[in-house]
């Protein structure tokens, strides 16, 4: 293809530009991008806690009757025993499975977990002597 002129480069430009585009859209749809890690152990017994708790909460508002502060609180300490055993129950569950893993693996899904740790910032216990 010959350019006669700086308009028909512009022109060609253009054109490769929009095949590039029109590729890239056409082989990597747009997806919505999520931010975090939804929680494993949020059940839906512990929704239907949630919403129990502040039903009696607002019945509690509206009344204020002694008996009814009684049942919300009792209803709040059930959920939150409930969400403190199930994040024990999902705590041992992750290290159980980390613990199954390989070590060189274990290595390596520490540091990709938190973006503060650094390659550099792994120490060996006090004892263990590294290679050199």
């Amino acid at each position: 293809m010959n350019m006669k002129d700086e308009a028909e480069l512009g022109l060609a430009v253009h054109w490769v530009q929009q095949a590039l585009i029109l590729a890239y859209e056409d082989n990597c749809p747009f997806r919505p991008v999520k931010t975090g890690r939804q929680s494993q152990r949020w059940t839906s017994e512990l929704e239907s806690l949630r919403r129990e708790v502040r039903r009696l909460f607002n019945k509690c508002k509206a009344d204020n009757n002694l008996h009814s502060w009684e049942l919300y609180r009792e209803a709040q300490l059930r959920y939150r025993k409930e969400v403190q055993k199930a994040s024990k129950e999902t705590w041992r569950a992750s290290c159980s499975f980390v613990n199954n893993l390989p070590r060189p693996a274990r290595l390596h899904r520490a540091p990709s977990r938190d973006p503060e740790i650094r390659l550099g910032s792994l120490v060996a216990p006090s004892g263990e002597r590294t290679q050199s």
